[in-house]
């Protein structure tokens, strides 16, 4: 006799499925008419299928601690960045990050700055009770332009009709840069409560050893080494998939989702390293095209592709976030 089998397996890919294809449907009217961005809609989704609403999908009850929990939704999220990010990279045109460097180097210094001091003033003010330093490190974390979030006022009718395309592409430039270039600021605030925050009576060290340590470890290895790094990748996979493509080595399938694969090798190796793999990507991204071959080589095919993986891996991030709240 048939049996139901009403397991979480069965139960999470159906809600997913049913979901995404649901969304599916009434997809252009969403974001084309009404300008909701499938991260929201995703978002408002994992809230309602969540343990806060109907409960078909617990997570908890998955993951078996909140510690698991935590770090699946880590490392799902630094994927979908990843990917992100290199695609990010692979959008801009020729030499981009090199001819506009002006524009990127104000908004990436000055006014990132003046962002995360003015969001940690914001929240030193209404959080009750809460030190500057730690409003400094919670205004880090939010003072980056999220690349995923962006896409609503770069991609779609809206962009096309109400966006330039030079503010457009700066726009992707500056949202792929800065997300790991928020690093120096959280760690400069971190670093700061470790050794000098309660009168620096955690650790020794004091404001000195704080300063050097954000000099050597957050520049140094973090941000220096997966610059070099992660250019370095890019130009090596650009240099093989050229020799590849030119004697007939490579099918147009895996030469056009070829990216894609960079971006989960470069997310895995910085992992390893400990490095800042989000900057890596960007900048991998980016030199992968440097001279335009494949960005001129794919344009009529790659926004297909790039639409169809990033929207299914932000509806699946941004619906698994929601399912913590």
């Amino acid at each position: 006799m048939p049996t139901l089998d009403i397991s979480n397996f069965n139960i999470v890919v159906s809600v997913l499925g049913g979901w995404i294809s649901l969304f599916g449907l009434v997809s252009y009217l969403l974001k084309e008419n009404f300008y909701l961005s499938e991260a929201l809609i995703s978002l408002l989704a994992g809230i309602t299928f969540g343990p806060s609403a109907l409960n078909w999908v617990r997570p908890m009850e998955y993951a078996g601690s909140a510690e698991n929990l935590d770090k699946v939704t880590l490392f799902f999220t630094r994927l979908v960045l990843g990917v992100q990010l290199v695609l990010a990279g692979v959008q801009l045109p020729s030499r981009y990050l090199k001819k506009e460097w002006k524009p990127l180097a104000l908004l990436l210094g000055p006014v990132m700055a003046a962002m995360w001091l003015s969001t940690g003033l914001l929240v030193w003010a209404l959080v009750p009770r809460i030190s500057f330093l730690h409003a400094l490190a919670i205004g880090a974390c939010v003072t980056p332009t999220d690349p995923v979030l962006s896409n609503v006022i770069v991609k779609g009718k809206f962009a096309d009709h109400n966006v330039p395309k030079t503010l457009q592409k700066i726009i992707i430039a500056e949202s792929g840069a800065n997300d790991g270039l928020g690093y120096p600021f959280l760690f400069l605030a971190l670093y700061l409560i470790k050794y000098v925050g309660d009168g620096g009576v955690s650790e020794s060290g004091g404001g000195g050893l704080a300063i050097g340590l954000w000099f050597g470890e957050t520049w140094g290895y973090t941000i220096i080494l997966s610059t070099i790094y992660g250019a370095a990748v890019g130009w090596v996979a650009k240099q093989l998939l050229h020799y590849c493509e030119e004697h007939k080595f490579v099918d147009r399938e895996s030469f056009l989702v070829f990216a894609l694969s960079l971006a989960l090798f470069i997310t895995g190796t910085c992992g390893l390293l400990g490095s800042d793999d989000i900057l890596a990507c960007f900048i991998a991204g980016n030199v992968f095209t440097w001279d335009d071959w494949f960005r001129l080589e794919t344009l009529d095919e790659y926004a297909s592709i790039l639409s169809r993986y990033c929207i299914g891996l932000n509806q699946i991030n941004f619906a698994n976030v929601s399912l913590e709240l």
